[in-house]
């Protein structure tokens, strides 16, 4: 059985998704160490732990996205914090979970 998913580049209805589930726009300290689709976070409050990400405005984290033309993955299932970015384009069996909350 698959999980029904729900792909969007719209940044009015990501951010709505965000928000519903308590997170704030984030990105790992150092961009240039990581490929483009793990730079961004969320940070849910008080699902991470640690210092290794670093809060940024939306319009930082929209403007990443979008530079880097990402797609964005959530579960249809509204408990759920897991969520993916990766490339547009990418067809199914090639995206993989490249950045899951915990």
């Amino acid at each position: 059985m698959s999980m029904r998913v729900c792909d969007t580049i719209d940044h009015d209805e990501i951010r709505r998704w965000i928000q519903l589930h308590r997170g704030a726009p984030a990105r790992v300290p150092d961009p240039a160490a990581v490929c483009s689709a793990q730079v961004l976070l969320v940070d849910f409050l008080g699902a991470r732990s640690g210092h290794y990400f670093e809060h940024i405005s939306w319009e930082e984290w929209f403007a990443w996205f979008d530079d880097h033309h990402l797609c964005f993955r959530c579960p249809a299932d509204p408990e759920s914090l897991s969520f993916h970015l990766f490339p547009r384009g990418a067809t199914p069996s090639t995206v993989h979970a490249v950045n899951l909350s915990p």
